[in-house]
């Protein structure tokens, strides 16, 4: 029986919070944050800044006991640099720091940059960068956290996609072990229910 428009209400209020969550701030020339990415117990500063005359980049700059490291990575320059979020996606000591690249209607495309040989981003066994995803709106759902692996820290990524005519999402869930700025699949579940199906719950806080 296809979704009535009382059904499409109740999703619509389930993803409210979601997609609350994953708004933006207002648009920035430049955020600042405090992260310990070489895991020596002082706090380095980093900031994410606009380049001039260059629209689909941002500058990332990290100052680590006076040496100032630099990169770029992708800017939706519609929305300006937003702040930064700071993890530890190993809980090794050493942060991240994820960096938003784009902000669609409903949804955030994050990267995650640490200090790899340099500042550089966590990427993939084929050397892509990995790319994690919150929000979705009403017909999707993606969303990443951390949970614990016995006494490691996994990272989590979820991805859910909505059957219109029976109400449920199916996607999957993955996990990641992060290791010198790799982020290597571990196990990969389909899941299939609403929204508040526990396998689609992940929590990005877990991950500080």
């Amino acid at each position: 029986m296809r979704t009535t428009s009382a059904g499409l209400l109740a999703l619509a209020t389930a993803v409210t919070s979601v997609v609350a969550f994953a708004a933006p701030a207002s648009a920035a020339d430049q955020v600042t944050v405090q992260a310990d990415l070489n895991g020596d117990g002082r706090l380095d500063r980093v900031v994410a800044e606009t380049i001039a005359g260059n629209p689909n980049e941002q500058f990332l700059v990290a100052t680590i006991r006076g040496i100032r490291l630099t990169a770029h990575a992708p800017l939706n320059s519609y929305t300006g640099v937003q702040p930064l979020r700071v993890v530890d996606l190993n809980d090794d000591g050493s942060d991240e720091v994820v960096v938003t690249e784009s902000v669609g209607a409903n949804t955030v495309k994050f990267s995650v940059w640490g200090l790899y040989g340099g500042l550089r981003p966590v990427t993939l066994p084929d050397g892509s960068t990995l790319a994690l995803w919150e929000g979705g709106g009403i017909s999707a759902l993606s969303g990443y956290g951390c949970e614990a692996d016995g006494d490691a820290r996994r990272l989590v990524t979820v991805r859910g996609l909505l059957d219109w005519d029976n109400g449920v999402y199916s996607g999957e869930r993955v996990t990641y072990a992060v290791a010198d700025g790799v982020a290597t699949e571990t196990s990969r579940t389909p899941v299939v229910g609403p929204r508040t199906e526990p396998g689609f719950q992940v929590d990005p806080l877990a991950c500080a």
